[in-house]
């Protein structure tokens, strides 16, 4: 799920001899509405959904596949999306599932600041849920899983908590290697790495910027066509590289324990539920 760890399990997981995971960090292809889309702004990939580019964009991800590699993939909005698992079931009955599960408590809140990074939202997290309660809801995981879980059985489905990542990431990667059948004993090289660290803005002014030119290069087929020429010409790179200098290494600002209180109530039946579902002990959510 968002903020949970899902960018290190697919970067080590590329890593690995017999796995190809897709080109891109999130393909979102399976996918007929991202939950983000009620966002102000989009970015090209991120807050789209892909599926009616056809199947064959889709095999565009993984040109780099390799005789006897397993094509993986990671899409953190399928979760939201009730269409998601009859996409993915008619695609492959037989594909396996990873669901990584932080406390929605603290990847809601941590998953507003990602966002702001590129959209235009309100400076606190509380105000950005009061104004987009949809995404708050995104953390709904039992909820959420219930389409999936009527069209793949339970052991085609590896549930993780974000929490065994910190506590011992060697063990925590040996376990979906070992849910995928490929080689358990290999150590990828960003094993003991942070990922995707979390960053501030320097300006609001740029950042507001960069989502109004993504959101317009994505915006209708004839200007993807441009983003596509510009990628080429290396121009969006260049780009890319100088919107980055926009952040610098920071941490967001404590959560107002009424917040945290009110978010508590909002998760705990959920929370219990998924904890029954996957033999866990998660009171600690809803303390």
């Amino acid at each position: 799920m968002a903020k949970a760890g899902t960018t290190w399990i697919a970067h080590c997981l590329g890593e690995h001899p017999a796995v190809c995971m897709a080109l891109g960090k999130e393909t979102n292809f399976f996918l007929r509405k991202h939950i983000s889309s009620v966002l102000p702004v989009r970015r090209y990939h991120y807050g789209m959904a892909h599926y009616d580019e056809g199947l064959e964009w889709y095999k565009q991800k993984f040109t780099h596949h390799r005789s006897g590699q397993l094509n993986g993939e990671f899409s953190n909005a399928y979760l939201a999306d009730p269409e998601s698992a009859g996409l993915l079931h008619a695609h492959n009955p037989d594909l396996k599932l990873i669901c990584c599960f932080r406390n929605p408590i603290d990847a809601a809140y941590a998953g507003f600041f990602q966002l702001s990074r590129v959209q235009p939202l309100p400076e606190t997290g509380e105000e950005t849920m009061a104004r987009y309660p949809q995404l708050l809801d995104y953390y709904l995981y039992h909820h959420h899983l219930q389409p999936f879980l009527k069209l793949f059985p339970r052991e085609r489905f590896l549930f993780l908590v974000f929490d065994d990542i910190k506590a011992d990431p060697a063990a925590f990667y040996r376990r979906i290697c070992e849910f995928l059948g490929i080689d358990a004993s290999f150590v990828p090289p960003s094993l003991n790495q942070r990922l995707n660290p979390r960053v501030v803005l320097r300006s609001r002014r740029l950042r507001n910027l960069r989502g109004m030119v993504g959101d317009f290069l994505a915006s209708t087929p004839q200007r993807r066509k441009l983003r596509a020429a510009l990628v080429r010409a290396g121009a969006v790179r260049l780009a890319v590289k100088l919107f980055s200098m926009n952040e610098k290494p920071g941490s967001v600002p404590p959560m107002a324990p009424e917040t945290r209180r009110r978010l508590v109530e909002h998760f705990r039946k959920d929370n219990q539920a998924l904890g029954e579902l996957i033999g866990r002990d998660l009171s600690h959510w809803n303390a």
